[in-house]
């Protein structure tokens, strides 16, 4: 077990799910995913090209249990999938940025409606990239190429907006990943401006998590964020490849870099089962392999455990957030 001591906060590395697959069995390019019911996870791949697109289940325990969806602009299919989300009877909501649409399957995969259309006006989508619930089970959408955030009902009827481009508070330039905290405030990862924004329920700026001006902190590319029972704030470094940690006054509080030292046992019976992949391993430094390579979500459970998910090594690595940690004294 690796631990990160910072600032009053302990995180303890746990272990990493899944592994690189085109289909069945693994995750390929995934963007995102949601803790269901059950110790299930739902999580989105978007494949390359043609291939790949889909939406896998599996247990916290690495059971797999089946997948979802294809490539194809049709009803339950994917072109450029983005995010997805959970309502309250567990359907599963994702976005696609290339569609300018929300698609609706129920848990157990099977597509029951979409909604979405081009545009620029009140309701209307481009580039549709992070999804979230609040409490009411209304759908905050970051609607990336128009440079704001929309507010809709489960059924698609347009609610709310705000946001607009530039670079000043409550502007944003290319926005991507979002959550709601505890108290339903909105956090929206402005990818293009270096920073994550909090806004209240209503759209009005409230605080930035950004660099200090001694560099302290700093973000490049931010790709999604959450939030913890504590109100420390988590953010996917997209381009540093970490996860920066900020309290809820926004001051820096420490990095996590990867501590997948352990394969998945997806990956551990790939390698097992190929001598010369074994041979290899042992020649070269793994130390790359353990850390974060584009991180691209990041999610919180009810017990403050952080899920990182991974894009260019296709795996969720988890970290417990210790409360009852004590150093014991050493008498010298």
């Amino acid at each position: 077990m690796l631990t990160t001591v910072a600032a009053g906060r302990v995180f303890d590395y746990s272990y990493c799910i899944g592994m690189y697959g085109m289909s069945g069995q693994g995750f390929w390019s995934p963007q995102d995913f949601a803790l269901g019911s059950d110790g299930v996870i739902y999580l989105l791949s978007r494949g390359v090209e043609e291939l790949g697109q889909r939406v896998s289940k599996c247990t916290l325990d690495h059971e797999f249990l089946g997948q979802f969806g294809g490539f194809g602009p049709g009803d339950g299919q994917f072109i450029w999938p983005r995010s997805l989300a959970l309502d309250g009877q567990e359907n599963v909501y994702t976005s696609d940025e290339q569609l300018n649409r929300i698609t609706i399957f129920d848990k157990a995969g099977t597509f029951m409606s979409k909604w979405g259309t081009p545009g620029a006006g009140d309701g209307e989508l481009a580039g549709p990239s992070g999804i979230a619930f609040d409490a009411d089970e209304n759908l905050y959408v970051v609607d990336s190429l128009n440079n704001r955030v929309q507010k809709f009902s489960k059924d698609g009827k347009f609610l709310a907006k705000f946001g607009e481009l530039g670079s000043g508070d409550g502007q944003f330039d290319l926005p991507w990943g979002i959550c709601l905290d505890h108290k339903g405030d909105v956090y929206v990862a402005d990818w293009k401006n270096d920073r994550i924004q909090k806004f209240s329920p209503g759209g009005q700026f409230l605080a930035k998590f950004e660099a200090t001006s001694t560099g302290v902190g700093d973000l490049h590319r931010p790709s999604g964020v959450a939030v913890d029972s504590e109100g420390d704030v988590y953010v996917t470094d997209w381009g540093n490849h970490r996860v920066q940690v900020y309290g809820p006054d926004t001051a820096f509080v420490t990095t996590l870099v990867g501590d997948a030292q352990e394969p998945s046992p997806w990956t551990q019976t790939y390698i097992d089962a190929n001598p010369d992949i074994i041979k290899a391993r042992r020649r070269v430094n793994m130390e790359p392999e353990w850390r974060f390579r584009r991180p691209v979500a990041v999610n919180i459970d009810a017990e403050d455990r952080i899920f990182i998910l991974e894009s260019m090594r296709h795996r969720i690595q988890i970290y417990n957030k210790e409360k009852n940690y004590e150093e014991h004294p050493i008498n010298l």
